[in-house]
């Protein structure tokens, strides 16, 4: 039996730390817990072709798209939440770079950073099948000099998405915001760090607690959150099995750094526990 497929479509990004440069990104993140979840994994990527994406993706089918930059992002955490400034910005996928081979795959996430994924991306695939995505990089801004702030996005733009992923973050902390988004897509999650989860489907909204950890580095674990989220609906799980199931892959990540914090076998093992015990859901993506 052939494994399901998984293309993810964006940017490899490098974050700028106090230790220096360390490779990230959504596509990044995701790839590498799509992998791990037994996905067949395609990557359409943005960045310098110098940048080692095959050992950052070890596994993954990859195409990249030659930018002179690599996204680059430098982050600050503060008691008031996190400085963002942007370094550099990799070159903009345009729809006519797509190639019909990515149109068969069983997930399709849409996953753009730092606006490296044109609204034009969504018609591309739209008559191919369901979509997913985690839209942070629509809901960024930045002025001259790269600080990042929030902007809005209308919500008729997320029309024709099957589920999509954002964090409370990513709205600017405003719930009306987030309802409003959650009338055009069918499957809605908010995430909250380790407050966990708010899903909105079917027209209610449902409060889901994460599992208690020790964080070390919470980089990623939203989109650790959102593959395993998607993954779990693929499967036929109802959207509440999926998100139990990810935020307990999400609050195990956060014990690791970086890349490390990719869901190991025994994590999954114990994840699947949730799933094994719903009901499935058999809509699928």
């Amino acid at each position: 039996m052939h494994a399901r497929t998984y293309l993810l479509v964006g940017a490899l990004t490098k974050d700028l730390t106090k230790d220096g440069f360390r490779y990230g990104g959504t596509v990044a993140y995701a790839g590498l817990t799509a992998m791990a979840l037994g996905y067949s994994v395609t990557v359409f990527i943005t960045c310098s072709r110098d940048e080692p994406v095959h050992e950052v993706l070890p596994g993954a089918t990859i195409h990249i798209l030659d930018s002179p930059t690599t996204t680059t992002f430098r982050n600050q955490d503060t008691p008031s939440g996190r400085i963002q400034q942007l370094l550099a910005a990799a070159r903009r996928i345009q729809p006519n770079m797509v190639s019909q081979a990515f149109y068969s795959a069983d997930i399709i996430h849409i996953a753009p950073v730092a606006d490296e994924c044109p609204w034009e991306l969504r018609e591309v695939f739209l008559p191919k099948g369901r979509l997913v995505a985690t839209l942070q990089g629509w809901f960024r801004t930045w002025d001259s000099s790269g600080m990042v702030s929030h902007q809005r996005v209308p919500p008729e733009q997320l029309a024709g998405f099957y589920a999509v992923v954002l964090s409370l973050g990513d709205l600017d902390g405003n719930l009306a915001y987030a309802r409003a988004l959650a009338g055009v897509v069918p499957i809605f999650v908010v995430t909250k760090g380790h407050l966990g989860a708010r899903l909105f489907w079917q027209g209610s909204e449902r409060i889901f607690q994460a599992p208690k950890a020790q964080e070390k580095d919470p980089c990623g674990a939203g989109d650790i959150f959102a593959t395993a989220f998607f993954s779990a609906l693929d499967q036929g799980h109802s959207p509440g099995a999926a998100v139990r199931f990810a935020n307990r892959l999400a609050a195990f990540s956060v014990s690791r750094l970086g890349l490390a914090s990719v869901p190991t076998a025994s994590e999954i093992q114990q994840a699947g526990i949730l799933l094994d015990k719903a009901l499935p859901h058999t809509s699928g993506i």
